[in-house]
């Protein structure tokens, strides 16, 4: 799967599960914690192949 796909993939998913923590009517401080998961998620996928990580910080 090329990246741009891979970003297609995620963005799709996260915004499905945007739109239904609000039909479920979830309070914000949870939907925030579903999204915030998610797009963690999709940002170390994302990034999983430059094999980095925090040690290229210091």
């Amino acid at each position: 799967m090329t990246r741009f796909l891979m970003v297609i993939t995620w963005a799709a998913f996260i915004l499905g599960a945007a739109i239904w923590t609000q039909a479920q009517g979830l309070n914000s401080g949870a939907s925030f914690g579903i999204i915030a998961g998610l797009s963690g998620a999709a940002w170390g996928t994302l990034h999983s192949d430059l094999g980095c990580g925090r040690r290229c910080a210091q």
